[in-house]
C-alpha cells in the first residue's frame, strides 16, 4: 500500500498576517511544486493530515487545496487521493484562461438539495387528473388559491382577509393586471430606489417609473412622488442594500394609500429567506385592505422555469381583473404545486435554503467586511450582498479586473434609475453558487482589491 509522502516542504503560516492563511499556504505549497520540491506524481497529504501537522484547521488546508486544483497545480483522483500533476515546458495557464466563469450577476435559487423526489410524484400525480370539460377558474383553481393563502400567512405572517388571490402564467402578467386596474393604460409608478433590474425593466413596459429614494432605513416615504398611482417597495428586504423599513415608515405607506386612493405593491418573495428576531407587521396588516397587493411566484424556492405565479389583489379590484385575465398555467402545473404547497414540500425548501444560504454569508462576510474603506450591504439577509467602495476605486474598474478572471459581477450602478447618481458599489449573487465556486470568486475579489490599494485589517 502506498502511503502519501511526508511533507519534507518547509512550511510557515504567520497568524495575524493581513494575507490569509489560506492564501499563505497555496502560495508555499505552488512554490514548492513550481521548485520540483514536490516532485510531479507525488501523492499530497490528506487536508486532515496536513491541518494536523501545521496546527491550522481543516478548512483552512483544504482551501488552499481547492486553488491549487483550480490552478492546475494539483489533481484529485476519486478514491486514492489528490496529487501533483505532471509540469510541463510552459508553466500552467493562467486561471483566467482555463476556469468556467462564476457569474455572480444571477440571482436564482441554489440547485443543491432541490426536493427531486417529491416534484416528479407531484407532477406524475398530477397528470392523472381528467382535464376538466368546461375550462378552469379564471382566477385559478380554489385549491391552488387557498394553498398560496396559507403559504403567505405561514412564510410571511400575512393576513389576506379583504384580499383575493389570483392565479397567472408569471409574475410580468400579474404585474399588468394590476396595474392596469388601478392605474390605467399608463399608470404612474413610485419604484424603491436602488432596485433589481428586472423588476424596473418589468414596471417600464408597463406605465411611467418614478424613483423613490431611499436611505440606511429602506424607502424615503416622505418622498413619495406626487400624483402617482402605485408605491412599489421592499419592505422586508430592500435590493440590492439589504434594507429593513421601520415600522414608522410602514405606517406612512399605509396612510399615503388612505388619503391619495393610491395602491402599495410589493413583491411577496421579499423578505423571504430573511429570519428576523423581530418580526415587523406586514404593510397590508397596517393599510387598508383595499390598498395594498403583492405580486410573487416559487421561482426563488423551485425553479425560475415554473411558469406559475401569482398576485394578492384587493377586493376592490378582483372583478374587473378576472374579467381581463388571459389563460392561468395549465392545470398540470395548477395541480402539482397546489400538491407541493399542501405537502410541506415549499415549506421545507424554504428552511433548507435558509441554511445554505446563511453558511454561503458567512463566507461572504468573512473575506469582504475587514476591509476598512470599503461597506459590506445585506449580507445578514438573503443571497445577495453590496460592496460600497470608496470613491478613489472606481466599480467599473473592479469589475473589468474581476472579468478577466473570469468572475462576473453587477455594477450598484446598473440597480439605479436612470439619471439618479449611483452609488460606487457592486453586487454580488451567490444564492445559486457551490461552496468552491463562491470561495473561488471570494479569492478572486479580494486579490483584485489588494491591487486596488485596498487591504484588509491586520487581524489581531
Amino acid at each position: 500500500m502506498r502511503h502519501p509522502q511526508r511533507l519534507s516542504v518547509p512550511v510557515h503560516l504567520e497568524r495575524g498576517l493581513i494575507e490569509p492563511l489560506q492564501d499563505q499556504l497555496a502560495g508555499q505549497l505552488r512554490r514548492a511544486i513550481v521548485r520540483g520540491q514536490l516532485a510531479p506524481r507525488s501523492r499530497m497529504p490528506s487536508t486532515r493530515t496536513l491541518a494536523g501537522v501545521l496546527g491550522i484547521s481543516r478548512g483552512v488546508a483544504l482551501a488552499a487545496y481547492e486553488r491549487l486544483l483550480a490552478e492546475g497545480y494539483i489533481t484529485g483522483r476519486h478514491g486514492s487521493g489528490t496529487y501533483v500533476c505532471e509540469r510541463t515546458s510552459a508553466p500552467p495557464r493562467p486561471a483566467a484562461a482555463t476556469e468556467p466563469v462564476v457569474d455572480l450577476r444571477l440571482d436564482r435559487p441554489s440547485s443543491h438539495g432541490f426536493p427531486l423526489a417529491a416534484w416528479r410524484a407531484a407532477w406524475r400525480r398530477a397528470g392523472l387528473h381528467r382535464p376538466p370539460l368546461g375550462g378552469l377558474p379564471a382566477a385559478g383553481l380554489p385549491a391552488l388559491r387557498a394553498a398560496i393563502t396559507a403559504h403567505l400567512q405561514d412564510a410571511r405572517g400575512l393576513d389576506l382577509d379583504g384580499h383575493e388571490v389570483i392565479v397567472t402564467p408569471g409574475r410580468a402578467d400579474a404585474l399588468r393586471l394590476l396595474l392596469r386596474a388601478q392605474g390605467g393604460p399608463d399608470p404612474v409608478i413610485a419604484l424603491e430606489d436602488p432596485a433589481p433590474p428586472e423588476l424596473r425593466d418589468a414596471l417600464g413596459r408597463l406605465g411611467t417609473v418614478l424613483p423613490l429614494p431611499s436611505d440606511g432605513s429602506g424607502a424615503r416615504t416622505d418622498r413619495i412622488p406626487a400624483a402617482c398611482d402605485v408605491v412599489v417597495v421592499l419592505p422586508e428586504r430592500g435590493g440590492p442594500l439589504g434594507t429593513r423599513l421601520p415600522l414608522e415608515r410602514r405606517r406612512d405607506l399605509a396612510r399615503w394609500a388612505h388619503d391619495s386612493g393610491g395602491l402599495v405593491l410589493e413583491p411577496a418573495f421579499d423578505g423571504l429567506f430573511t429570519a428576523e428576531p423581530d418580526p415587523l407587521p406586514p404593510v397590508p396588516s397596517l393599510a387598508d385592505p383595499w390598498s395594498t397587493a403583492l405580486v410573487g411566484s416559487f421561482s426563488e424556492v423551485l425553479t425560475p422555469t415554473l411558469r406559475l405565479a401569482f398576485a394578492v389583489v384587493p377586493r376592490r379590484l378582483a372583478g374587473e381583473i378576472e374579467q381581463v385575465m388571459p389563460a392561468g398555467p395549465a392545470i398540470t402545473a395548477q395541480l402539482a404545486v397546489t400538491e407541493l404547497l399542501t405537502s410541506g414540500c415549499v415549506s421545507e425548501r424554504v428552511a433548507g435554503l435558509s441554511a445554505q444560504y446563511a453558511a454561503k454569508r458567512a463566507l461572504v462576510r468573512q473575506a469582504l467586511e475587514a476591509y476598512p474603506h470599503t461597506r459590506l450591504l445585506g449580507a445578514h439577509t438573503g443571497a445577495t450582498a453590496t460592496l460600497l467602495l470608496p470613491e478613489s476605486v472606481p466599480a467599473a474598474s473592479v469589475v473589468a479586473a474581476l472579468r478577466a478572471r473570469r468572475i462576473q459581477v453587477a455594477e450598484l450602478a446598473a440597480y439605479h434609475h436612470p439619471g439618479v447618481r449611483p452609488g460606487n458599489g457592486i453586487v454580488l449573487g451567490f444564492g445559486h453558487l457551490d461552496g468552491m465556486s463562491l470561495r473561488r470568486a471570494l479569492h478572486a475579489l479580494t486579490r483584485t482589491l489588494g491591487e486596488h490599494r485596498l487591504t484588509r485589517r491586520t487581524a489581531a
